[in-house]
């Protein structure tokens, strides 16, 4: 898992805890956090991509490519947004988190 510009919104310790509770494997749980990586990674970029104005997609996907643990990524997003991206990614991130949550106890459950 790269570190990402976000990642310190992204809080999946519910989650992870969920996985002790229910007595989820290592290999299990290596491969569960590799989805959630993932899932997380492609929802927050979609956010990103609706708030940013289309005319700063290439020169933002560019940076992200270049250097995807620059924190300057978040004050480019900041100056080009007429929203706070901040609170959207970890909007989008807690979305994802509950869906995880309620299909993890779901699987667990059946």
């Amino acid at each position: 898992m790269t570190k990402l510009f976000y990642d310190h919104l992204i809080i999946i310790e519910e989650v992870v805890a969920l996985f002790e509770q229910h007595g989820i494997g290592t290999a299990e749980r290596r491969q569960l956090l590799s989805l959630i990586d993932t899932t997380m990674h492609q929802e927050i970029l979609t956010t990103i991509l609706t708030l940013l104005p289309r005319k700063h997609h290439e020169e933002f996907l560019i940076r992200f490519h270049a250097a995807p643990h620059d924190a300057s990524l978040l004050v480019y997003l900041k100056d080009r947004s007429v929203v706070d991206v901040e609170k959207e990614i970890l909007k989008a991130a807690n979305n994802v988190k509950k869906t995880l949550i309620k299909e993890i106890e779901a699987a667990k459950r059946g």
